[in-house]
């Protein structure tokens, strides 16, 4: 017994050897994590719609072991970016079509709403200076839903109604990975806490729109 104790822990520590100098050699990596949320607004006018609000949440980690000079900080961050579907309504008169004229129209009026969503989720680099400016970009994975509700109404000699109809919306849904490069400011209020402001550029389905955001970044 004298002998197989000694024997025994001997031999687990020397098995237990290499997890334990592997654990010193493989320090925790120098990251501080944050967390920011912005209310945005966004202009989506190259796609024939008005101004709409939305909402981002990231998370992200300051890479502290990177070290790029001037007292400046290189982040990681990933994101989810809501927008509110926006809508536009149009109405106009066009002459019936035979089946439409046979019906007893002389006038067709068609009502619509074309309504347009972009959600996604964004992944990028955040490059701060240590004057409170910083630089992002990266790739934002969308999807883009556009809908087309339309109302026919049949209009007789004098203009009135005659019979209308709602015909079932038709949907027009992409999804993709589109770049975006944004430059903005982030004022220290508390320790952990800044006001961050900036302006982003998204190049999506051939057009860019841009984006507005206000919002405050908690860094532990």
């Amino acid at each position: 017994m004298k002998t197989i104790l000694p024997l025994t822990l001997g031999l687990g520590a020397a098995l237990l050897s290499p997890f334990i100098h592997a654990e010193e050699e493989l320090a925790p990596p120098d990251v501080d994590f944050y967390a920011e949320a912005q209310m945005l607004r966004v202009d989506l006018a190259p796609y024939g719609f008005d101004t709409t609000d939305g909402l981002d949440i990231r998370l992200g980690m300051w890479l502290n072991s990177v070290d790029i000079g001037g007292n400046s900080r290189l982040g990681l961050e990933a994101g989810f970016l809501r927008q509110s579907k926006d809508s536009i309504d149009s109405e106009f008169v066009r002459t019936p079509t035979l089946s439409e004229g046979q019906a007893g129209a002389s006038n067709v009026r068609i009502n619509e709403e074309d309504s347009l969503e972009i959600n996604g989720f964004t992944v990028g680099l955040l490059w701060q200076t240590k004057r409170w400016v910083y630089l992002k970009g990266g790739a934002y994975i969308y999807d883009f839903e556009l809908e087309n509700r339309q109302q026919r109404t049949l209009l007789d000699n004098n203009g009135d109604p005659l019979v209308t109809f709602r015909e079932a919306p038709s949907n027009d849904s992409q999804s993709g990975i589109a770049p975006y490069l944004g430059a903005g400011l982030a004022i220290p209020l508390l320790d952990n806490l800044s006001v961050t402001a900036d302006y982003r550029q998204t190049q999506l389905e051939s057009e860019n729109f841009d984006t507005f955001g206000v919002g405050l970044r908690y860094s532990n």
